[in-house]
């Protein structure tokens, strides 16, 4: 089967061109290219809008040339070249000659198992992936491969039965499900809700740069013609200023960069320990006192001692501190004084049942299903990030392998349930993750 653009659907084109963005972006490489193979060659449908990227979109190329994606469809297995021209078998492939020195690519597979295409990095430099960007192709592989899945449920409705609008309808709740919960989605919207954050930090940063700028000029003139002890006084000033300015603007930007980094990581620990529970959580109110008490509000810890977890606490600290300080920024009124209440029960199942309940003004229907997505928050652009709480969804569910799910009333507070299994499960061994060459594994 041959699938032609008119295949592909306009938002799911969109969201792939969001999707090689943002691969190059963490690849920090030129090229980030989503290929498909037609009769005798082979098209670049998708190319990253990343600077120093030789490839566009719509460009083709014949087939038999050896190229790298040409192998990667061949093996339908992955494809690692540190440096072409350092390996005799890839040191002639067309795309030395546009400077692409380096590959990593896996094969993109139709639902009918037919190949597809390949979705690629590329750079004009020396590059050896570590496996945590193997994997992360590996995702972004599956993430589209889901998408022809929907893509051809589509097609077949359509085709078959244009009456059947209720099963059509079905068929789009769960692909908004499925692009709901893909780590590539969440990525994307990582990517632009911290672009808009950074724009006023940035935005201050350059104002005071180039006013400082300005002033530089203006007093080099000035010392040309003699300068009286005002002027100097004033420049001082001036600069202090700007650079008050620029180090509250760039320390802004760092902890929001800090934030962007906590969702992208790998989040699995590696300092599994026994420890009691209320200990750590009292310990982390410690660490967050000024904030409390600046606050006006008062946070209560009723966890018992004796409740000793196996787990991971330096994650599951991170857990409390975003869920207290987003209770403390968040649940009340400004100038009314509330509580924060946490406390911890074990269950029969070998778990411990922990809550974080407010009696604040709670959180509209309407939100709670959206509380944990990336950069959701009702305080964007005033001191708002949207980032805490799903830092806390991550944690929770990949890294302490348990669930947390929020409820509230209207005007009655609101309650984050979190379920952690008192004895973590150990981690999954890493898949190993090979090369091919010349259809062998290296």
């Amino acid at each position: 089967m041959t699938h032609h653009a008119s295949d592909i659907p306009d938002s799911f084109l969109a969201k792939w061109q969001t999707t090689t963005n943002v691969l190059a972006g963490i690849f920090d490489v030129p090229a980030g290219l989503i290929m498909r193979v037609l009769p005798g060659q082979i098209e670049v449908l998708v190319s990253s809008h990343s600077e120093g990227n030789p490839y566009e979109a719509d460009e083709k190329a014949q087939l038999n040339t050896g190229l790298y994606c040409e192998t990667v469809m061949a093996t339908r297995a992955l494809l690692h070249v540190p440096h072409a021209l350092e390996d005799t078998h890839w040191e002639h492939n067309p795309d030395v000659a546009l400077n692409m020195v380096s590959y990593l690519g896996v094969p993109l597979l139709w639902p009918d198992k037919e190949v597809f295409g390949t979705i690629c990095v590329l750079d004009s430099k020396k590059r050896n992936y570590q496996d945590k960007y193997v994997e992360l192709l590996w995702e972004i592989k599956k993430s589209i491969e889901r998408d022809f899945v929907v893509i051809e449920q589509q097609r077949q409705l359509l085709e078959n039965n244009a009456e059947l609008q209720a099963a059509l309808q079905r068929l789009t709740a769960l692909q908004d499900e499925l692009l709901r919960s893909e780590k590539l989605a969440a990525l994307g919207a990582v990517v632009a809700g911290i672009s808009h954050e950074l724009n006023t930090p940035i935005g201050n940063s350059l104002l005071a740069a180039s006013t400082l700028q300005c002033h530089a000029a203006d007093f080099a003139v000035d010392m040309k013609q003699g300068l009286t002890r005002s002027r100097m006084l004033d420049f001082v000033s001036t600069v202090e200023q700007g650079a008050g300015i620029l180090m509250r603007s760039l320390d802004q930007a760092a902890k929001l960069v800090g934030s962007f980094k906590q969702v992208v990581d790998d989040q699995s620990a590696a300092d599994r320990r026994r420890f009691d529970l209320g200990e750590m959580v009292r310990s982390v109110l410690s660490e967050l006192n000024h904030t409390i008490q600046g606050s006006g509000h008062r946070v209560h810890c009723a966890i018992a001692p004796g409740i000793l977890l196996d787990s991971y606490p330096q994650q599951l600290a991170q857990v409390m501190t975003h869920l207290v300080s987003n209770a403390v920024q968040h649940a009340f009124l400004p100038g009314v004084a509330g509580t924060v209440r946490i406390a911890a029960q074990p269950d029969s199942e070998g778990q411990v049942v922990l809550t974080v309940r407010d009696d604040g003004l709670g959180i509209p229907q309407a939100n709670l299903g959206r509380v944990f997505d990336p950069f959701f928050t009702t305080r964007l652009g005033r001191g708002g990030s949207g980032l805490g709480l799903h830092i806390v969804y991550k944690l929770v569910t990949a890294a302490l392998h348990g669930s947390v799910e929020a409820s509230s009333e209207p005007g009655q507070g609101a309650c984050f349930t979190v379920v952690l299994p008192l004895s973590a499960p150990a981690p999954l061994q890493k898949p190993e993750v090979r090369a091919v060459r010349n259809g062998n594994f290296v």
